[in-house]
């Protein structure tokens, strides 16, 4: 189950030259486990960004993300008090007490690409 609702920007800080940190306010009921995300709607573009949730609480997400295109261009140039259209909820995410050997986590489609491709 999802939710899609206005969530006020709390803050919006760059971690490195193109690594920002963006809190958001909001309604966090359908978020349920690490690794999902959230699809964020951006004016002028068409489709939304998705951009996985780093942490949250009840009434905060916590978004980090990398600057690599014109959404994340937009994403940087936001203020605090700004509101964003945001899906929350989304990904089936992971259960983190799950006990293995060897756990790996592996992020961004490309590398998934690239690792898949190498075991073919």
């Amino acid at each position: 189950m999802y939710k899609k609702g206005l969530y006020k920007i709390i803050s919006n800080e760059p971690l490195t030259r193109d690594v920002w940190r963006m809190r958001l306010e909001g309604d966090t009921e359908w978020i349920s486990h690490s690794g999902q995300f959230v699809n964020i709607e951006l004016e002028g573009l068409y489709l939304r960004r998705p951009i996985s949730i780093c942490d949250w609480d009840e009434q905060s997400i916590t978004l980090i993300y990398k600057v690599v295109g014109r959404g994340t261009e937009q994403m940087r140039g936001m203020q605090a008090g700004e509101c964003l259209d945001v899906l929350t909820g989304l990904g089936n995410g992971f259960n983190e007490a799950v006990e293995c050997e060897r756990p790996l986590l592996v992020g961004g489609g490309g590398i998934f690409g690239a690792i898949q491709s190498s075991l073919s």
